[in-house]
């Protein structure tokens, strides 16, 4: 069963609604559509749709949103010379397990970059499912980027996808809409190789967000088959340029996990969370997630999920002006 995994209303929930009451009158589920809608409870709804009581077809747009899906009303000051490169994979061309609302992940968080951050919608580029192939990752990370970014440049990197890591070596990858974690060296696009071609850039800051993991062991990690999961660092053999920051869903062995109820992965909602409750500098956004995001994943998933902060330099940077 496809699970839930937009978080915007492409139509309204009111005209969702009303075109849905007349098909489910006679199962009765209208009133507790209705009621799951008005609280935002996807899970709910997703149990509807396990029951058969409403078709996938008729659940395709997105329906609910969470809190973190109405913007707030703060806006940056429009920084011209801001490049963000937004990337969510849910599906992949090689049948890999479903990476839950990275789209929704994807698309709210370019929608903060442009109506909150400060970011020129023609300097953000979206990148989700098909159109996030191994071609693009090249194209964009290593031609877009340093044809455009100059010495006073701000640059944010977002990832929602499945990681791998390469068995034999221990790097991690990104898988790209055709990787394929059995051939992950010639499909995979190495995290080593971006942070290379972000250190070349004469950028003012970059940020790089990863709603991720690496080792394999489940969650938004994949592995060829066969191979046991590893225990990852991703400090390891990574020498990042002073004015780069890199933050990550999880650490080690752990797994990235998604938030149900909220219609995203736990790391992004709660990064989202924090700039909507008025949190500009990064380092005080990652003091307010990493608490949350652990006590949710204990809570819910009854996991460990400790959130990573990478930052060659101790310096404030802010995320709007």
């Amino acid at each position: 069963m496809k699970r839930l995994s937009d978080s915007k209303a492409l139509i309204s929930l009111i005209s969702v609604i009303f075109i849905l009451l007349a098909g489910m009158a006679m199962t009765g589920c209208g009133a507790t559509l209705t009621q799951a809608a008005k609280e935002g409870n996807i899970a709910a709804i997703q149990k509807l749709l396990d029951q058969g009581a409403i078709s996938r077809e008729d659940m395709e747009t997105r329906i609910i949103k969470s809190d973190v899906d109405e913007l707030p009303a703060i806006k940056a000051k429009l920084n011209k010379n801001a490049y963000a490169i937004v990337i969510g994979i849910e599906q992949y061309r090689q049948k890999l397990p479903k990476a839950d609302y990275a789209v929704a992940d994807a698309k709210i968080m370019a929608e903060y970059l442009t109506k909150v951050m400060g970011y020129p919608e023609e300097n953000v580029v979206t990148l989700t499912n098909d159109r996030a192939s191994l071609t693009d990752f090249i194209k964009y990370f290593e031609k877009w980027l340093p044809n455009n970014v100059e010495k006073d440049s701000s640059v944010f990197i977002y990832y929602s996808g499945h990681g791998a890591p390469n068995t034999k070596t221990g790097d991690a990858y990104l898988v790209p809409y055709d990787g394929d974690p059995s051939f992950i060296e010639q499909t995979g696009y190495p995290l080593k190789k971006l942070y290379e071609s972000l250190n070349k850039l004469q950028a003012k800051e970059i940020i790089v967000a990863l709603d991720s993991c690496f080792s394999g062991a489940g969650g938004k990690s994949v592995i060829a088959k066969g191979a046991r999961p590893l225990v990852m660092n991703l400090e390891h053999d990574i020498k990042l340029s002073k004015n780069m920051i890199v933050m990550s869903a999880s650490s080690g062995d752990q797994i990235s996990s998604t938030y149900e109820e909220k219609g995203h992965g736990l790391f992004t909602y709660f990064l989202l969370k924090g700039i909507k409750d008025g949190i500009t500098e990064i380092g005080e956004l990652f003091d307010y997630l990493k608490p949350h995001v652990g006590r949710t994943a204990r809570k819910v998933y009854n996991n460990e999920q400790t959130p990573q902060l990478i930052a060659p330099e101790k310096k404030k940077v802010f995320l709007r002006n």
